[in-house]
């Protein structure tokens, strides 16, 4: 009889063990993506591969990398335009809430898929440098661009914390999509319409070089300090502002001067350098620092953490791995005021838009779309 159970508990515990087996191999190759929360990392994740997907990446002739600050603050239809008045096809592909592992990851993706590509943009900000993740939200972002599964690479960025379940999505699909597998129990029946609606039309390829407008400005917030900020009432339309204040003023700010006590710092630059130098595409390339408010720099950023990225960047430069256009205080003079170009802290209105578009395209043009012997010529940085 005890043998009998023994051989009972042991069919059903391989039985267990393949069906997550089969689970974890069908989630890591894309089980999941046509039920994924569209509002989440991942399902905005999605949205972009589908899009590229719609479109055709054999398509692409250059593109944009970024987060939200990028969606927001380039008018991704006029450059689409400017680049297909030369015969090109310049596509955004800036994704809400991209940092450097999910960037490394999409291109991964666009080696195999479009290895015509012959450039690219890289829009970031003075704050992107202070440590090699970004958070644990970043893993969803990566795993619908991942075929092979790097947990290495993912782990680096967002290191195993056994007190933590949303670090162990670097090395399993079931662990990163738990959250969204627990919203789907509770809310099937919205989640299935939503995801029959998004298979019954693809999305069209227009959302690579569609423009996001927001015409709403910070003006009526103080930003003259963080405290001041923080001492607005929070309504309508910059609550998110005053809130975001008020999270700065519960934070401490860490000292980026004494680089010695920051060891981390040395890997960031080393792996950086080795992105930059490893991207597919012609050198040197393009990047461009965002704006950023200067209440943001001033008192809230890491002190010394913009002087260090910018010896970082300066490096590349050196090196001739990227051409840098530093738009970081681009708001501060004769463009401002800083507050009527942006909607919150980290986003530009329309008018903040405008403006830095009319100073961004004619570098591309002259970096990315003039032609020689049917090339674009990227010239040396000066």
């Amino acid at each position: 009889m005890r043998a009998d159970i023994l051989k009972f508990v042991a069919v059903r515990i391989v039985i267990i063990v393949a069906i997550v087996a089969g689970l974890e191999f069908a989630f890591r190759h894309g089980a999941w993506e046509w039920m994924a929360k569209r509002e989440s990392n991942a399902g905005q994740t999605i949205a972009m591969k589908r899009a590229l997907e719609a479109l055709g990446p054999g398509k692409l002739d250059f593109v944009t990398f970024g987060d939200s600050r990028t969606v927001y603050g380039l008018d991704h239809e006029r450059i689409a335009a400017a680049a297909k008045a030369k015969g090109l096809t310049h596509a955004s592909v800036a994704i809400p809430g991209m940092h450097w592992m999910s960037m490394e990851m999409l291109v991964r993706w666009l080696r195999e898929r479009a290895p015509q590509l012959k450039g690219a943009v890289i829009a970031t900000t003075i704050s992107d440098f202070k440590f090699l993740g970004n958070g644990t939200y970043e893993l969803n972002m990566v795993a619908p661009f991942s075929r092979a599964w790097d947990a290495d690479w993912m782990s680096r960025h967002v290191p195993l914390d056994h007190t933590n379940l949303s670090t162990y999505g670097s090395w399993s699909a079931l662990f990163l999509y738990r959250e969204d597998i627990q919203d789907l129990v509770r809310y099937p029946a919205r989640r299935i319409r939503d995801a029959g609606a998004l298979l019954a039309k693809a999305p069209a390829g227009s959302t690579l070089f569609s423009r996001q407008k927001v015409a709403t400005d910070i003006c009526q917030v103080p930003l003259t300090s963080v405290a001041a900020c923080a001492a607005t009432p929070p309504v309508q339309p910059f609550a998110g502002t005053v809130m975001q204040c008020r999270q700065w003023q519960r934070e401490t700010r860490m000292d980026f001067r004494e680089t010695a006590k920051f060891p981390h710092l040395t890997e960031v630059a080393r792996v950086r350098e080795t992105q930059f130098r490893e991207l597919p595409y012609a050198k040197p390339l393009v990047v461009l620092l965002m704006p950023m408010p200067e209440i943001w720099r001033r008192d809230a950023m890491p002190l010394g953490a913009e002087a260090w990225a910018r010896t970082l960047l300066q490096s590349l430069q050196d090196k001739g791995l990227i051409e840098l256009h530093d738009f970081t205080d681009f708001f501060g003079g004769g463009n401002g005021p800083e507050c009527a170009a942006f909607w919150d802290l980290y986003h530009q209105n329309t008018i903040g838009q405008d403006k830095l578009t009319d100073v961004v395209l004619p570098i591309l043009e002259q970096r990315l779309y003039v032609r020689k012997s049917g090339s674009p010529s990227v010239p040396t940085p000066k």
